[in-house]
């Protein structure tokens, strides 16, 4: 059975489909790479399929999951994808146990078109103050 999941992030993960560091787009280049360290830290357990990314602009973060240490207006990435293994990322209660701890302290590149400044360039899941990436099922 096909199950549904969601993410977002504070992290630039632009689908830019640059994947040649020699394009002379550094940017989108680094887009590229976020997305696909993340792709590959999810697909640890089961690809994922039927990935969708989007961005939304001006984004009051209050509304959001994130750490304590972000506020006010900020991009969000949205980063919407399935995976047709059952509960693979579930651990008791918690259906995104394993999401959030195999993309904990996964590093990215940051300084693209984030608002937020990061304590540290790793994807946070855990930590009340810096959290950048939160999942959920639906």
């Amino acid at each position: 059975m096909t199950q549904h999941y969601t993410a977002y992030t504070l992290v630039d993960i632009t689908n830019s489909n640059i994947t040649n560091h020699k394009s002379h787009n550094d940017s989108g280049y680094n887009q590229q790479q976020n997305l696909n360290t993340l792709i590959q830290t999810i697909g640890l357990r089961s690809q994922p399929i039927d990935i969708k990314v989007s961005v939304l602009y001006a984004q009051d973060v209050v509304k959001y999951r994130f750490g304590n240490s972000f506020r006010g207006l900020h991009n969000v990435w949205k980063f919407d994808f399935a995976s047709e293994h059952s509960d693979v990322y579930s651990n008791n209660n918690d259906n995104v146990y394993f999401l959030k701890k195999d993309c904990h302290r996964v590093a990215f590149t940051p300084f693209l078109d984030e608002t937020v400044n990061f304590v540290n360039n790793i994807f946070d899941t855990v930590n009340e103050d810096t959290i950048n990436i939160y999942f959920f099922k639906h």
